[in-house]
């Protein structure tokens, strides 16, 4: 746990480090909401469908 700490201190700190902190963060919420969207429109397809 100490370890990850000290990545997340280093890139903190760092001007990159913060751009790769809020991409990484940002690229998994768009993916996240893009699954949700299909899982939803596939879920209303088949409940429609009945």
């Amino acid at each position: 746990m100490f370890y990850l700490t000290k990545i997340k201190e280093n890139l903190t700190k760092n001007k990159y480090g913060k751009y790769i902190l809020i991409g990484g963060f940002t690229f998994f919420l768009v993916k996240g909401l893009i699954w949700l969207g299909i899982f939803i429109v596939v879920g209303l397809g088949l409940f429609n469908s009945f």
